[in-house]
């Protein structure tokens, strides 16, 4: 789990600024505008190469894809299927 948190952390901080002390895996990067949706797509892409994983179109329409705490959740599953 600890190798899908620091992917993902690393990659939004250093594509985005954070306000010090922000809570990030609490964020949702996408309402937030922290993310549009050509981002998601690169981003998800990004996840599936790293990972070597295919996330279904359910998966990418829940609210709780779009949260970075629940993100590093769904991504440390399908890697340990």
């Amino acid at each position: 789990m600890e190798k899908v948190r620091e992917f993902i952390l690393d990659r939004l901080q250093k594509e985005y600024s954070f306000k010090e002390g922000t809570d990030i895996e609490k964020i949702n990067y996408v309402e937030e505008g922290y993310m549009d949706s050509l981002g998601l797509i690169q981003f998800i892409g990004e996840l599936e190469d790293e990972f070597d994983i295919e996330f279904s179109d359910e998966e990418m329409m829940e609210d709780s894809f779009r949260v970075v705490g629940s993100l590093i959740d769904l991504v440390t599953k399908k890697v340990g299927e």
